[in-house]
């Protein structure tokens, strides 16, 4: 379906509505749908350093605005393999020094 099908369709129903406003409203939608149905995904790679678990994602090559749900992290294995890191169902008990030096 073109955009000015779907244009066409909506002013069947709302003919008051501008083509302006229409493309807008159907921009937001696409944006909705995308989100919700996780279509968009992105890969973030990043250097390790040793007894560090905390990463600033900013440093990385997108800013947190992008970043929507973090699915999964995993380390490279050295073999061109990942290994999933598993997610930490509480807070650790013992906290990366530099970051509480840092705020």
């Amino acid at each position: 379906m073109t955009v000015q099908q779907m244009i066409e369709l909506v002013q069947q129903h709302h003919p008051s509505m501008g083509e302006t406003e229409i493309v807008k409203m159907l921009n937001l939608a696409m944006a909705d749908f995308s989100i919700k149905t996780r279509i968009v995904k992105d890969t973030v790679k990043q250097a390790m350093t040793i007894d560090k678990r905390y990463y600033d994602l900013a440093s990385a090559s997108v800013t947190m605005d992008e970043v929507i749900e973090i699915e999964r992290v995993e380390m490279d294995a050295g073999n061109g393999f990942g290994t999933q890191i598993p997610r930490l169902m509480t807070p650790p008990a013992e906290a990366d020094l530099d970051e509480w030096e840092a705020e």
